[in-house]
């Protein structure tokens, strides 16, 4: 566990030598430094972050209630407790008005000094906790929002292989009219068609089965290997049903019967798309909560390795 760091100031060395003394007896887990002068203590607190600060009020130079503005104003999250005089109620209540956590009557009641410092420590330590997993919650919505936005923005991509140059003509021109927001890519052969599917993710592929060379069941059967979220549509000859069965189940989205009804084309393409932009937005949430979770995990783990002191005595 990290030893949590106190801050004590006060220009009286037997004070000084005193309270880390009694809390060193009192308290596990705390490591404690001293400063002489409020000087001294703004040194140590633009150096390191504590866990709680002790000041006297009364100090030459620049006296408690200043330093206290100088920790507000640097270390607004760290607890400070104030050591007055017995009596000095207007002075106390200054203290706190002022924003100082508490304070610490002289002649000091150890008891008293520990019981007020702990209870000090575990509220840094708890806004500390809350302040962290926000700040984690907050980034994992960030990158949530920005996995949304590009969904909503990206241009859906396709891919038609065909070794019939009209048909590599016509079906982009087809889409062009009956659809917006699509980029249509073409490839005249299987091979030319995974060279595509090498540099870039597709939306969606559609492929005609029989081309010379790699035919389209083999084509399919390297999208799968390759790229198995992306929808494939297959081109198939009239009445050809059974080679259609073939292809969904060999993994095909659906297939488009020759010769090619635009209209029913268009459709089981835009629903091809459909169902990939929806699997990689659920893809990409999911991974982006995966982060987020490990994120939140590392930020618990860290707190509670670094939770508050044990007082020796049972806790106050």
């Amino acid at each position: 566990m990290t030893a949590l760091q106190v801050l004590i100031v006060d220009d009286d060395p037997a004070l000084l030598q005193a309270l880390p003394e009694t809390l060193r007896l009192r308290m596990n887990g705390v490591a404690v430094d001293t400063a002489d002068s409020a000087v001294a203590a703004l040194e140590r607190i633009s150096a390191r972050e504590y866990d709680a600060i002790v000041t006297d009020i009364k100090m030459p130079g620049m006296d408690g209630l200043t330093l206290l503005a100088e920790i507000l104003a640097r270390r607004p999250d760290t607890p400070t407790l104030m050591i007055t005089g017995h009596g000095e109620y207007d002075l106390a209540l200054r203290c706190l008005r002022g924003g100082a956590y508490d304070f610490i009557e002289k002649p000091i009641d150890r008891d008293r000094f520990v019981a007020s410092l702990y209870r000090a420590i575990q509220a840094h330590a708890l806004n500390r906790r809350v302040e962290d997993r926000r700040s984690a919650l907050e980034r994992c919505a960030i990158e949530l929002e920005k996995i949304a936005e590009n969904l909503g923005r990206a241009e859906a991509r396709i891919l038609i292989v065909d070794d019939d140059p009209a048909l590599l003509q016509a079906l982009p021109e087809t889409l062009r009219l009956r659809m917006s927001g699509v980029t249509v890519d073409t490839a005249g052969s299987a091979v030319a068609a995974l060279e595509c599917i090498s540099e870039r993710d597709y939306d969606a592929i559609v492929t005609d089965i029989k081309m010379p060379g790699m035919d389209g069941l083999t084509l399919l059967a390297e999208i799968l290997a390759r790229r198995p979220d992306t929808p494939t549509l297959m081109i198939t000859g009239h009445g050809e049903y059974d080679l259609a069965l073939r292809c969904l189940r060999g993994g095909a989205y659906d297939f488009i019967e020759k010769p090619i009804d635009r209209d029913h084309f268009a459709a089981s393409l835009q629903r091809a798309i459909q169902a990939h932009a929806l699997n990689r937005r659920v893809k990409d949430r999911r991974e982006a909560l995966g982060r987020c979770v490990s994120e939140l995990e590392l930020v618990v783990l860290k707190l509670g390795r670094d939770r508050g002191p044990t007082p020796v005595r049972g806790e106050p």
